[in-house]
């Protein structure tokens, strides 16, 4: 046999010994819960769900379910559990509400003159470009030459070039 077998061999071994001893504490655990509780009899059917059960409940109760009353009322379900949920939250004081509010504001305002700034230059570069075309070489040179750099020093670790 080569080395490589008995190797391959040792490690099969030991793979079926640990495989036994896992088998064998899975054993012993479930001796030791098997023992600790009682083992009931099945139903022999499944549990209902809570759907059921309150349709079966309504039914008990009315006799049959209305087809006119049931949309009304689930309707009315669904407005309690509304209610109960807004019970739950945790409103702001009126302090907070403020100043979120003001924060909210500032940075709207400061988004817009950004944005309105941008597309002014944007607009003025494109006016000039129409009125003379070498403006849209620089330009685009310029644009270029900015993303080769962005790329060089984004990238100190990896060489592109």
């Amino acid at each position: 046999m080569s080395a490589k077998n008995k190797q391959s061999n040792l490690i099969v071994d030991d793979v079926e010994e640990l495989e036994n001893e896992i088998d064998e504490e899975e054993e012993e655990t479930d001796l030791a819960v098997s023992s600790n509780r009682g083992i009931t009899a099945p139903k022999g059917r499944a549990t209902p769900g809570r759907r059921t059960q309150e349709v079966e409940e309504e039914k008990s109760e009315t006799g049959i379910v209305s087809t006119v009353t049931s949309p009304f009322r689930s309707i009315g379900e669904y407005w309690e559990g509304v209610r109960s949920e807004l019970q739950k939250v945790i409103w702001p004081t009126r302090e907070e509400t403020q100043r979120l509010a003001i924060i909210v504001l500032v940075v709207t305002i400061l988004a817009s003159l950004v944005l309105g700034a941008l597309s002014l230059i944007f607009n003025a570069i494109i006016a000039a470009g129409l009125s003379t075309p070498i403006v849209f070489g620089v330009i685009l040179a310029l644009a270029v030459i900015g993303f080769v750099i962005y790329l060089r020093t984004a990238n100190r670790g990896s060489r592109l070039f």
